[in-house]
């Protein structure tokens, strides 16, 4: 089952891969970037969307690190908050 989760997951990549691949071949048409402050040199638009997925996916992966950390420092002050809760609750019992 996990050979076939596998297989498929790979098809897919390299469906995605193909499209990607054929939208380069086929647009080559060159897009500059006027933005209020600066103007971008005109660059083709498979490059642009390859730096947008580029961004995108460091922004993905800063955003769930932060996330990460955000988890782990409440759990651990989740873990102390347990840790003196069971020494206040030994304390009553005994």
């Amino acid at each position: 089952m996990k050979i076939l989760r596998n297989a498929l997951a790979l098809l897919i990549l390299l469906v995605v891969f193909l499209f990607g691949l054929l939208f380069a071949v086929y647009n080559d048409q060159s897009i500059a970037l006027d933005l209020i402050l600066i103007e971008i040199d005109a660059m083709s638009l498979p490059v642009w969307s390859g730096l947008l997925l580029v961004v995108g996916i460091l922004l993905g992966v800063l955003i769930a690190s932060l996330s990460k950390v955000f988890v782990s420092i409440e759990a651990r002050r989740l873990k102390k908050e347990l840790v003196a809760t069971k020494a206040k609750l030994a304390k009553l019992a005994g």
